[in-house]
């Protein structure tokens, strides 16, 4: 199940919403398909749109489903908190065109975001689901899908499929398609087609999927003047560069560790870290943080400044992958790399899964398991079964 990409079908404390009396609530409908925009006083667009229990999870606000206060809506630039009735209204930054929700403990839906030209309404459906204090994930990274992998990437669904228990849900931290920063995916046409067979090729999960950019997703090859130049392609299948969700009482943040502006290179924008220091914001005090990127966060440009808005906050761990090996180090907080699923490249063998990384550590994932507010960690070959 690919998860929060609707209509594609492929994530603390209140804070009040800010300004109600400075915006006109007369909603603009920019042609069909538009997301409800209201203009602020100082005439800036302002989404708004309220965050409901979905009692009978159809994906619709029926009679009498009341509405969530306290749950954090952003466009990745601000933050704010919906009120007391559900209802939110965000001021929206220049280049915002996505807007999502973190979902909050003991809350999920199936759609976290919203494209502002692509839907109808900038609601969002939330339903119970149990809060657990134990609980595990799978985080995969460097898939690498290309059409001749494709068959093994199937292999890894059903695998995880087959997990008993499920995972609560799968992470995949970058470079989930072979390389579209490349003159070869000069169209696209050719740039979709990389996309979307990754994306059929995980349709099949049966527990949610969240994704990450990586620098081989960012779309180089395209004129710079396409709207799906450089992050534009993933952002227009995969939607947000950077988000957060939390599950059981941990929280989970999603980061893009590209560089702002190609060619891809380690680093954490100041747009990002902005939101993040917005996002810890609503978080309780003492909450477990989880966060994941594709690039090792320590690597990064910026990664200092990353570490004083972090200071304070209980952060397990950061999750990577990017360097085909296994390892971790402390660099104040635990920096874990993941192997990748592709190995070398799938090389030598690895679509058979005989391949290994460049350290030698065999193709695979790793799975984190949750309990309270400890955690263990544990790195899992793929294997065929002979």
């Amino acid at each position: 199940m690919v998860f929060g990409e609707r209509p594609y079908n492929p994530c603390g404390g209140a804070l009040p919403v800010r300004q109600w009396g400075l915006a006109i609530v007369v909603l603009l409908l920019f042609g069909a398909g538009l997301a409800p925009v209201a203009l602020g006083d100082d005439g800036g667009r302002v989404a708004v749109g309220v965050v409901f229990h979905d009692e009978n999870r159809n994906g619709i606000r029926d009679p009498g489903e009341e509405g969530i206060p306290g749950v954090p809506v952003s466009d990745g630039v601000t933050v704010v908190a919906t009120g007391p009735d559900g209802s939110y209204h965000l001021p929206l930054g220049e280049e915002s065109e996505i807007v999502f929700v973190t979902i909050p403990s003991g809350w999920w839906t199936e759609a976290f975001w919203r494209r502002l030209d692509s839907v109808m309404a900038a609601d969002f459906a939330l339903y119970r689901i149990p809060a657990p204090e134990s609980f595990y994930f799978v985080q995969v990274t460097d898939i690498h899908i290309r059409p001749e992998v494709a068959g093994a990437v199937r292999e890894f669904v059903a695998h995880v499929n087959s997990l008993d228990p499920q995972p609560a849900f799968v992470v995949a931290t970058g470079d989930i398609v072979s390389n579209v920063c490349n003159k070869a995916f000069a169209t696209i046409e050719k740039v979709e087609e990389a996309f979307l067979l990754y994306r059929e090729a995980m349709a099949g999960l049966s527990v949610p999927l969240f994704n990450v950019i990586g620098d081989n997703d960012c779309a180089c090859g395209l004129p710079p003047d396409s709207s799906w130049y450089y992050k534009g392609a993933y952002q227009a299948l995969f939607g947000p560069l950077w988000y957060s969700f939390d599950y059981g009482d941990w929280h989970f943040v999603i980061l893009d560790g590209n560089s702002r502006k190609p060619p891809p290179w380690d680093s954490l924008s100041e747009e990002e870290l902005a939101w993040l220091e917005q996002d810890l914001a609503f978080q309780p005090q003492g909450r477990p943080i989880v966060l994941f990127s594709h690039e090792p966060l320590f690597m990064c440009q910026n990664y200092r400044k990353l570490l004083s808005i972090l200071k304070g906050h209980n952060v397990k761990a950061a999750l990577a992958g990017h360097w085909h090996v296994t390892w971790e180090k402390e660099v104040g907080i635990l920096n874990i790399i993941t192997g990748a699923l592709s190995g070398r490249w799938w090389r030598d063998d690895g679509v058979h899964w005989h391949g290994s990384n460049i350290d030698g550590s065999p193709q695979g994932y790793r799975i984190f398991l949750v309990d309270g507010d400890d955690f263990s960690t544990e790195y899992v070959p793929m294997t065929t079964g002979d």
